[in-house]
């Protein structure tokens, strides 16, 4: 059995502010060795479950993470940026199941520990009508290859927002948030305790989890931070402005209305060098 699993870093537990996940911070290099620890419990479940080859995707900003030396030799990483499948890396058909390690809430999540969407760029994103945040994109790039997500492991609000797209995806919920910049958290070695316990579970479930996949063609909207976001956007092919901030699209099918919101991400974030509106 072979399991995909993308790591960002932001709803990992002991984390409560985007500081700590920036390299350069003072805490930033403990955060590294308790991240790996979490994907390690992760690896460790899934083999007991009967897993025997792993892919882990370094996925939270540049790759750069994860310490790669505490991986034993059936696991290969995927790091740094940017990658075909953004925070899916090295995803294919080739995969029995997804894990997602250290995910957050989308972005306007009430009491939703550093919640956001992708990018600060994005204050929405809706697939289909659906609200998705970073679990829900993921989970339907992991569908369009027929893989399903069988666990997330992070804020609770994250495993909620799963949950509403996939009944039957195992969560573990290692932090609860008490504020944008609070949360009230398991001890480290209880949260991979879980982690591990989770993945076993998610493994041995994971026959019975279906692959969350948009009806095509795929209708993408994006609702920007500012309207200058939106206006740069509107000039790409194919992409309507909706509103003031809203854009949308239709492609023919998750892959490609990924590539393209890539593209306006990149586009969207080079807004700030003309002003701030």
């Amino acid at each position: 059995m072979r399991v995909h699993i993308s790591v960002d870093m932001e709803g990992m537990a002991g984390i409560s502010h985007e500081s700590q996940a920036e390299q350069g911070n003072h805490d930033y290099p403990r955060m590294r060795e308790l991240l790996t620890n979490e994907v390690v419990a992760a690896v460790e479940g899934a083999r007991e479950g009967g897993a025997n080859e792993f892919v882990v995707c370094d996925a939270h900003d540049t790759g750069r993470n994860l310490l790669v030396e505490q991986f034993d030799e059936d696991v290969e990483i995927v790091q740094g940026s940017s990658y075909d499948y953004g925070m899916m890396g090295g995803i294919s058909r080739d995969f029995d199941a997804a894990f997602q390690v250290g995910y957050h809430a989308m972005r306007n999540t009430h009491m939703g520990v550093i919640g956001h969407t992708y990018t600060y760029t994005v204050l929405a994103l809706r697939i289909n009508d659906t609200l998705v945040g970073e679990t829900g994109l993921n989970a339907a790039l992991a569908g369009h290859f027929g893989v399903p997500l069988a666990m997330v492991a992070g804020d609770k609000h994250a495993v909620d927002q799963a949950k509403k797209l996939i009944k039957s995806v195992v969560g573990v919920p290692v932090k609860t948030g008490v504020g944008i910049y609070g949360a009230h958290a398991l001890a480290p070695k209880k949260a991979c305790a879980a982690i591990r316990e989770g993945a076993l579970k998610a493994t041995k479930a994971v026959k019975g989890i279906r692959p969350y996949r948009p009806r095509e063609p795929v209708r993408m909207e994006i609702d920007f931070a500012s309207p200058a976001m939106a206006q740069y956007c509107q000039g790409v092919p194919t992409v309507n402005r909706l509103s003031a901030t809203t854009i949308g699209y239709r492609s023919k099918d998750m892959l490609d209305a990924f590539r393209l919101l890539e593209a306006l991400k990149m586009i969207a974030g080079s807004v700030r060098r003309d002003g701030e509106l």
